[in-house]
């Protein structure tokens, strides 16, 4: 694992924002990791047609990326859930029998997203693959309508399983999910969170994520910052978990996969007096995948003695980004609640934050305009029926995500007038 550090100096050497990128590289010689995989499909009434299909038609795909190295669970459910195959290894005499498991899905009544999740992570923690990443898939598109339908509970639920080594990725399709939850529970679950405007998007993410699981190089990944005495405050910007402990802040970032950096933006307080360049020390400790523990890397954290430019503008620019998602967020907000007028004025805010940037050549220009792409596209949708900001809402969510959680790949927007 690389570690990258890069910073930039603000208000006068009071305030110092420092990026952390880590970097995993895959070894040349190195199979793909093999998987624990469980796929958690929503069969509610809604799901009929062509959701159901795609679904059942993504999990046949997983299968002929899959052979007798990884273990495979397929779970559906309504009102109740049911195990629709496994936990099993996915060899070439069980491949006969998952698919015809697969086909047997049909549609019901009711979203009971908890018993869809419990009976997943279950099937997860009952068996163990020599290293193997485990990984839970929830589709849904829908809300919670039976058993635990409360947010907050939702989460804490998928948060506990963390702790039994199972990450959750969420999957929202359509206009009828709450992607907030849905978000909320990828981040707390340690997992990817994605949008799918259509049914034909379906195999696609399910591919995606299962490619990314594949390249998973550093799990359980804690980043522990120490601060240098003249360091009064840190602040973490972006929306990783993280919690205070007696002599610094610890970071809990996750997987790390190879040729998808990850990134942790701290802000320091420092002294206003202090002429020393030590920011403090930082602790990189993480699994391999299989559970091999690295050795802890320790890391002395200085301010270069002449700011290099190209750092200084790459720190501002996640800055910017973090910015930008939090005031889409906050404007979304607001025009749920039928304030445009104040939703319009967060956005407004933060482009001028971004024009100044760029103008002042603190960021780069292309970079800084493709923010500001961004920053329109949310105004002009703020004004647009309730349907057409949906789906472009949804979309950007998406993408803050990705942002917030300092991860490294952004796709790029639908055109607004996609179907």
């Amino acid at each position: 694992m690389r570690v990258e550090l890069l910073s930039s100096v603000v208000d006068s050497g009071a305030t110092v924002y420092l990026l952390v990128r880590l970097v995993a590289d895959a070894a040349p010689d190195k199979e793909r990791n093999p998987v624990n995989l469980t796929v958690v499909i929503d069969r509610s009434s809604s799901m009929r047609g062509p959701r159901i299909a795609q679904a059942k038609r993504a999990a046949s795909q997983l299968i002929d990326r899959l052979d007798h190295r990884d273990r495979l669970t397929v779970i559906s459910f309504d009102a109740q859930a049911r195990i629709v195959f496994g936990p099993a290894a996915v060899t070439e005499d069980a491949r006969p029998k998952l698919i015809a498991a697969l086909n047997s899905i049909e549609t019901g009544v009711g979203t009971n997203l908890a018993a869809g999740i419990r009976k997943g992570a279950d099937a997860l923690a009952s068996g163990y693959v020599r290293g193997a990443v485990s990984r839970l898939i929830l589709l849904t598109d829908g809300q919670p309508s039976v058993g635990m339908t409360d947010g907050e509970r939702l989460c804490a639920l998928v948060e506990a399983e963390v702790e039994r080594g199972v990450t959750t990725t969420t999957m929202g399709i359509g206009e009828g999910f709450e992607d907030e939850l849905l978000a909320e529970m990828a981040r707390r679950g340690r997992g990817g969170f994605h949008y799918l405007a259509t049914a034909p998007d379906i195999p696609a993410a399910f591919g995606q994520e299962l490619a990314g699981v594949f390249a998973i190089a550093a799990q359980d990944t804690d980043l522990k910052l120490v601060p240098a005495a003249d360091v009064v405050s840190i602040d973490l910007i972006h929306r990783l978990p993280s919690r205070p402990q007696e002599d610094g802040l610890l970071v809990e970032i996750g997987d790390v996969a190879a040729g998808a950096p990850r990134q942790v933006l701290f802000r320091l307080g420092r002294n206003p007096m202090t002429e020393s360049r030590r920011l403090g020390t930082l602790m990189l400790t993480y699994q391999r995948p299989g559970g091999e523990k690295s050795d802890g890397h320790i890391i002395g954290v200085e301010l270069d003695a002449v700011p290099d430019n190209d750092d200084v503008q790459t720190v501002t620019l996640e800055r910017l980004r973090l910015a930008v998602a939090s005031s889409v967020d906050l404007a979304w907000a607001r025009r749920a609640s039928g304030d445009s007028i104040h939703a319009l004025a967060a956005l407004a805010d933060i482009k001028r934050q971004v024009v100044e940037a760029r103008d002042q050549r603190n960021t780069a220009e292309a970079a800084a305009n493709e923010l500001l792409e961004d920053i329109e596209l949310a105004e002009q949708a703020v004004a647009k029926s309730a349907a057409e900001r949906e789906k472009i809402r949804r979309s950007m969510k998406e993408r803050s995500q990705i942002t917030l959680l300092g991860q490294s790949t952004i796709r790029h927007l639908p055109d607004s007038d996609d179907d």
